[in-house]
């Protein structure tokens, strides 16, 4: 959270020399923040992409003119996202996705350890602990709610380092790493 996966994302397909009816965006339909037609960044930007709720959604979205394909959020598509990307792949369509790789409770989240293994390259980007300011590697839900699959801005998460994730979740899980 808040290291700027989104920002990347966009930067990446306002960079590419491929031309607009050559690329596709999509988002999760469970991701309602901001404008439900867009992908947008905690800092405003945006860029415009299609809502699927199922990995295999994205299929009819491609055109015989399609080169690249930009995915938001991609932890909330399931497993079956990586056979997806991994077919469009093999049929010569770029991918970019952009997502947590650990969810609030610092396990694997979705898809992402497989698709990681997928990735012909991999950007790693981190944010800063909003208690301390030190690079964070962990995602702290404030408490209040437990589901897995939750979509919120810093009202209900904060980025934080070990450290501060480990104070925050002390009471809230079982087996803490020593």
């Amino acid at each position: 959270m808040f290291a700027g996966k989104t920002t990347q994302l966009i930067g990446l397909y306002n960079e590419s020399m491929c031309l607009s009816e050559e690329k596709l965006a999509v988002k999760p339909l469970l991701d309602k923040r901001y404008n439900a037609t867009t992908i947008n960044t905690h800092s405003g930007i945006q860029m415009l992409a299609h809502r699927i709720s199922k990995a295999e959604e994205i299929y009819p979205l491609i055109n015989e003119f399609t080169k690249e394909i930009y995915i938001d959020e991609v932890q909330f598509f399931g497993p079956f996202i990586v056979e997806v990307i991994g077919e469009l792949m093999m049929n010569q369509i770029k991918i970019m996705a952009a997502g947590l790789d650990k969810d609030y409770k610092a396990r694997d989240f979705g898809p992402m350890a497989a698709l990681k293994k997928l990735a012909t390259q991999k950007i790693e980007l981190q944010a800063k602990c909003s208690v301390c300011n030190n690079p964070a590697n962990h995602t702290f839900r404030k408490p209040g709610n437990e589901d897995l699959l939750m979509v919120g801005h810093e009202d209900i998460y904060e980025a934080r380092c070990e450290e501060h994730w480990l104070i925050g979740m002390k009471d809230r899980i079982e087996s803490l790493p020593q």
